[in-house]
């Protein structure tokens, strides 16, 4: 068993402050803390990926239990999305283990980049969606887009929330803020499923995860605590300004390994 180190006590100032804003806004910490372990850390790519998802399930799961405490979360809209969520899930995990990471990287940076600029082109129009409960036939018919969002999530460490904010808001009508906390309980529920698997395929860095997790435990509660008081057209700005980084940073670094540089 590995002795406890300190070597890596920076990593919880910093999960703390990643799991602020992902619960606050609505997208998956996942999209930050894997670039961190991946080139500050130097972890490789799959340690990064999984030990950024495990941190991220502990995170999401402390702002979702803050949330459901809060009744801001839209259950019937999340029992339209998870099955389709999980079998992406399933399917992410098998293409975790056989398929080249770079392409899969190359992918996700291009579809979340699309989702940060259609964010922005929404905030600018200042289209928000307003329901209390989501249009369940609405968002029914695209419930196609989780099997994707999960497929990415369990690949990637990036779908899940980035991908049903967007769905829940434009195709069920939920208001931002019960659509960025319904997006942060279908993560949450999806990234148990990944962690247990990577944890048995040995890809968590646990001497990592203990001060991420730490982090993220409080980062999560302050966050879900500071939603209702932030402005939709912050809160969504936030949104696309993380993930459009995040996504050209996807881009970038999969076309430096794909073409060799």
């Amino acid at each position: 068993m590995q002795a406890f180190s300190w070597d890596y006590w920076y990593v919880f100032p910093y999960a703390i402050f990643v799991a602020i804003v992902a619960n606050a806004s609505g997208f998956s910490g996942a999209v930050l803390f894997q670039p961190f372990f991946n080139f500050v850390l130097k972890l490789p790519i799959a340690n990064s990926i999984a030990t950024g998802v495990a941190t991220e399930t502990i995170g999401m799961s402390s702002g979702a239990a803050r949330y459901f405490g809060m009744k801001k979360i839209d259950v019937a809209a999340v029992k339209t999305l998870l099955p389709a969520t999980l079998l992406g899930v399933g399917l992410g995990l098998y293409l975790f283990v056989k398929v080249d990471r770079n392409i899969l990287r190359l992918l996700v940076g291009l579809v979340v980049g699309g989702i940060a600029f259609y964010q922005f082109w929404r905030v600018g129009k200042g289209l928000f969606g307003e329901r209390e409960s989501a249009d369940l036939g609405r968002l029914g018919k695209r419930r196609w887009v989780s099997i994707f969002a999960g497929l990415f999530s369990a690949c990637t460490g990036t779908g899940v929330a980035e991908m049903s904010q967007p769905l829940l808001e434009q195709q069920g009508e939920l208001a931002t803020k019960r659509a960025n906390a319904t997006a942060i309980f279908l993560e949450a529920l999806a990234d148990w499923t990944i962690t247990i698997v990577n944890l048995k395929l040995g890809n968590i860095r646990p001497e990592i995860l203990i001060f991420s997790a730490s982090g993220v435990l409080i980062g999560g509660q302050i966050g879900a605590a500071l939603s209702p008081y932030l402005p939709d057209r912050i809160l969504k700005s936030i949104f696309a300004v993380a993930i459009l980084f995040i996504g050209g940073v996807y881009v970038v670094t999969a076309l430096q390994k794909l073409l060799g540089h």
